[in-house]
């Protein structure tokens, strides 16, 4: 570090790549920085399970996947770079006024009023990308690294301004590049990545904080089908047995999503190698809307339970569940395993792709039952395969295990 550096050490420069812990303590400020991305989650939620149709879902997708991209890419540079200084403070509180922003312009995009929301969002993508362009101001060494993202974050942020100036249906395809120009650096860049590490004697991988940051962020997204489930038995005026029927199969089949995902994923990190953490990273944008959709479908099938919902509201529901399952299933050939993990993973993961399609089958014959009956039907489903790993596992633990 030069002397000008030196002199601005109350201000905390990046911390170096060569300094990150692979394992750490979450800090107090990551978690209140998670905070405001649930506003911004809760927005899009709350208009799917107003206006649920396949046109609303690819668009909310949409709009997910850009919101998702900023929390990866704030959480990612802060277990890299971040420190307990008053620059990591006051990038994050910026952060977290563009995302309050962007949350507030979502019903405006909704209506077909994008200015706003691209606007707010070119915000970010300016923050995001200053944040990866100043760490080789400190750090020259990092320079090989950043370079694909700077120039493709300026890019998307022209577009987004771009954007602005032209019509709804021009502004979407525009965000669709910007969505692709975000995605990419990491795969463009990953030869580089992988022959400079290895020059440096170093294998990249996700540090285990970083998985476990993602594991929080699933239950902030998770939270959306308890919150479903309660909005929509809220608003049943006649709260008969069957509402309460339904309210409880909407917390159990939560809670067995919240056990498939984390006793499948947690505890472990990815494996060894750059292309790994781009897998893992990529794999949890369709895991993380579909949990959002199944929100948005709880308060739908349960606000309708006396009256009964459209069959295009299952078939979303089990479309989202199954991918819940298919990508937990991918998610865990990219995670190292012990031995005491694999004892529930490999019994478990076939197992689950054989639910996923007998899940996809079921609004084939949902016409002949209720929503409870629809419900339970799901429940014992997805009990199975969390019954058959406890039971794999206590066998290895408590029998096998010398």
């Amino acid at each position: 570090m030069n002397e000008r550096h030196k002199n601005l050490s109350w201000w905390g420069p990046p911390k170096k790549f060569d300094e990150r812990k692979n394992e750490r303590k979450i800090s107090w400020l990551e978690l209140f920085y998670d905070l405001v991305y649930v506003a911004a989650i809760a927005q899009v939620t709350h208009h799917l399970s107003n206006h649920l149709s396949w046109h609303e879902l690819l668009f909310s997708f949409l709009l997910f996947s850009l919101i998702f991209w900023s929390w990866i890419n704030g959480s990612q540079y802060y277990d890299l770079h971040g420190s307990d200084s008053i620059r990591t403070r006051l990038l994050t509180f910026w952060q977290m006024l563009g995302v309050a922003a962007v949350a507030i312009t979502i019903p405006d995009a909704y209506e077909g009023h994008h200015q706003n929301f691209a606007i707010a969002f070119a915000i970010i993508e300016l923050l995001i990308t200053y944040l990866w362009w100043s760490v080789g101001i400190y750090d020259r060494s990092h320079r090989v690294f950043n370079i694909y993202y700077t120039v493709n974050y300026l890019i998307a942020f022209a577009l987004l301004i771009t954007s602005v100036f032209f019509t709804n249906g021009t502004a979407m395809i525009l965000w669709v590049i910007v969505l692709v120009l975000n995605l990419t650096p990491g795969l463009i860049g990953a030869r580089t990545v992988v022959t400079v590490l290895k020059q440096r004697g170093q294998v990249f991988s996700a540090s285990a904080t970083l998985v476990e940051r993602f594991g929080l962020f699933t239950i902030i997204v998770l939270a959306e089908s308890i919150l479903g489930t309660v909005n929509g038995i809220a608003e049943v005026k006649d709260k008969a047995p069957s509402a309460w029927i339904a309210f409880i199969l909407g917390i159990l089949i939560s809670f067995l999503l919240w056990s498939i995902y984390f006793d499948m994923t947690s505890e472990q990190e990815t494996k060894k190698g750059y292309s790994y953490l781009q897998w893992f990273l990529i794999l949890h944008f369709p895991l993380l809307m579909a949990l959002s959709v199944i929100g948005a479908c709880f308060k739908i099938l349960l606000t309708g339970i006396l009256v009964g919902v459209s069959n295009e509201v299952r078939w979303m529901f089990c479309i989202a569940i199954a991918t819940i399952l298919f990508v937990v299933v991918a998610i865990t050939k990219i995670m190292e395993e012990d031995d005491e993990s694999r004892s529930y993973i490999r019994p478990v993961s076939r197992l689950m792709v054989v639910i996923s399609i007998c899940i996809l089958l079921i609004p084939l014959f949902s016409y002949y039952i209720g929503t409870n009956g629809f419900l339970s039907v799901i429940a014992i489903l997805l009990f199975i395969p969390v019954f058959i790993g406890v039971r794999s596992w206590v066998l290895y633990r408590f029998f096998d295990k010398r």
